[in-house]
Formats: structure tokens, C-alpha cells, sequence
């Protein structure tokens, strides 16, 4: 084990994490494999979480700290890259921790990481409950890998930065980092524009990383409509590499949800500050030139409520019309 060559560098964004901290910092510590170092970056934390990386930094040499002004977690996980100097990346969230076989079922019995490798997660929710989403493992060597790209894309586990283990000499070698003006789904484009470049890609059906969902988490904070459809259109362009058979199916049918729940945004979040009558028609009517010429792509409704509400939308084939039915479902009022 090596100080200035660890096999693996672990990027922790920091950020008013005091109260969930050591749990995580103390998780990576009591690793099975123990070569990697912890780079913690303090994005300008106003409690007590700079203070609590400065003391764990002074008892273990593998611990480096960075404290920066407040620019988000994308900037603190690009600060940790200029600075890593591991073989291999991987991303903690700093309110979750790891189980102990983290680092060593990512490198496998063979001692010799994928160009990616992804792992399951257990979810923890607010209530107390958990579960975990099982994944079939994979393991492809050379290229085609795209197959295997589709079904993470399809499972809903291409995002989160942190199930996965990146190489180093890719994302050195195209120059790759979060993009910095991105709020929304940053972890699935950059997963999107690093796969591009890999020859092999490995799937553990095994969960080490502990997820918790906090009722003032990040993730489940408003969103705006004309962002989210902003973010799906990058994605898509992101994706045009991947040329296995339903890729293209697939897509389509993931900007049209997404520009249905742009549209159910408007209003499931009640009166949106600034979204004038000219604005939300602009939305819905993105939503209805797309599925206008896409109406052969079936919608997986959660309930009979939505698909009623879905037929409303584009039968209406009207925005005055739909910005008033919508009003109505989801008892809202504009006032502009």
C-alpha cells in the first residue's frame, strides 16, 4: 500500500453533513481492502463537518482535506478528481456509509476492476424501511458492451455516481468531469459520456452501499419543467453511441415520460413562482408536438388515475385547454 499510488480514490463531497459524517468517513476506514486514500472535499460547510474532516485528516494519513467555498456537489467532485491519485474513482455521499466489502467486491476475486463496475444499493427510507432493487450480473470484457448499458438504463441504475467504480486513465485521458451547469441527473451523464470509451463493463449482484433518503434531501426538491426537459434532451444526445437493438425505442419512450412529468410538475407542486400562462403553454406544448408524432409509445401508467389523465392531455390536443383541466385535477390556481 502506497500513499502517493492507492489503488483506489475515494471522492467525498462534504456539506453540512456533521450529524452523518463519521458514519460514512468511519465506513471507508473499516474497509477489507484498505488501499485507496479519502479525499474530502468541504464545499464550504457551515457547520461543524470542515472541523470533523480536519480531525479524522490528523489520524490517518490516507485522509487528505480540501475546504472550498460553496459551489455545488459537481465542483466538489471535479476538485477531487484534479486531485486523485488512484488507479480507480469512487464517490461516497458523505450522509451514507458502506459496508466493509465496498472496495474489495469491486475489484472482485481477481484483484482486476472493469473499466466500469457497478454494484446494487439498499435503500433507506424516511420511515425506518429498506430495500434493495437486484441486478442480474454481467461481466463483458471487450466490446459490444451497449447491451449491458440498455438494461442498467432500463433498471434505473445508470445514475448515482456512487454503485459504480471508474477508472482513473479513462476519465484522465478525454479529459471527462460533472458538468458544473447541471443540477439534474449530473451522475447519468457523466456515466453516459464515460461509457463511450470502455471496453468492459462488470455487474455485482451484490449491495454494499447504504442510501438514505432524508426528508429534506436534494433529490427530492422541485424540480423545474423547463430544466428537466433541458437535462433529458442532453441525455438522449449523450446516449447516441449506444447501438444495440431497442436502444432507440428506449429513448424515445424516456423523453416522452419525461416530458409528461414536466408537464404534472406545473401543478403537482402547486402555483410555480414565474411560470406565467406563456411558460407552461410553452411546456405542454413540447410534451404534445412529441407525442403527436411518437403515439405509437405506450406510457407505463402507475395507476388508473394517471392513465385517465394522460388520455385528457393528449385528446385535449389544446394548452388553454390542458393548463385549465390540470388546474382542476390537481386544485391549483395560477392567477397569471
Amino acid at each position: 500500500m502506497s500513499v502517493d499510488s492507492p489503488i483506489i480514490s475515494v471522492i467525498i463531497p462534504v456539506y453540512n453533513s456533521e450529524k452523518y459524517l463519521s458514519r460514512c468517513i468511519d465506513s471507508v476506514l473499516g474497509q477489507t481492502f484498505n488501499d485507496f486514500e479519502i479525499l474530502l472535499i468541504d464545499d464550504g460547510s457551515k457547520d461543524n463537518s470542515g472541523k470533523i474532516c480536519d480531525e479524522y485528516a490528523l489520524n490517518d494519513k490516507r485522509i487528505k482535506v480540501f475546504h472550498n467555498s460553496n459551489k455545488g456537489v459537481s465542483c466538489a467532485r471535479n476538485f477531487g478528481l484534479d486531485h486523485a491519485k488512484g488507479e480507480y474513482i469512487s464517490f461516497i455521499d458523505s450522509d451514507d456509509w458502506i459496508g466493509p466489502d465496498f472496495f474489495k467486491d469491486f475489484l472482485g476475486k481477481e484483484g482486476d476492476c472493469y473499466d466500469i463496475c457497478f454494484q446494487n444499493y439498499v435503500l433507506h427510507n424516511p420511515d425506518g424501511s429498506c430495500q434493495v432493487k437486484e441486478l442480474h450480473p454481467y461481466n463483458r470484457k471487450e466490446r459490444p458492451v451497449d447491451d449491458v448499458i440498455l438494461y442498467l438504463l432500463k433498471e434505473v441504475k445508470f445514475g448515482w455516481a456512487w454503485i459504480k467504480l471508474f477508472r482513473a486513465s479513462i476519465i484522465s485521458k478525454y479529459n471527462l468531469r460533472f458538468d458544473e451547469n447541471v443540477s439534474l441527473r449530473e451522475d447519468e451523464l457523466f456515466a453516459l459520456r464515460y461509457c463511450k470509451y470502455i471496453n468492459s463493463i462488470c455487474v455485482r449482484d451484490i449491495a454494499n452501499y447504504h442510501y438514505y433518503i432524508y426528508g429534506d434531501s436534494l433529490t427530492r426538491s422541485f424540480k423545474d419543467p423547463c430544466e428537466y426537459i433541458r437535462i433529458s434532451k442532453l441525455l438522449m444526445a449523450e446516449a447516441s453511441y449506444i447501438k444495440t437493438e431497442g436502444i432507440k425505442e428506449y429513448l424515445e419512450s424516456y423523453y416522452l415520460v419525461n416530458l409528461y412529468n414536466a408537464v404534472l410538475m406545473l401543478y403537482v407542486k402547486g402555483c410555480i413562482e414565474g411560470y406565467t400562462k406563456q411558460k407552461r403553454y410553452a411546456v405542454i406544448d413540447t410534451f404534445l408536438s412529441y407525442y403527436i408524432s411518437h403515439t405509437h409509445i405506450q406510457l407505463p401508467y402507475k395507476s388508473f388515475k394517471s392513465k385517465c389523465l394522460y388520455w385528457l392531455l393528449w385528446h385535449s390536443r389544446s394548452s388553454k385547454l390542458i393548463d385549465y383541466i390540470m388546474q382542476k385535477w390537481f386544485s391549483v390556481s395560477y392567477n397569471k
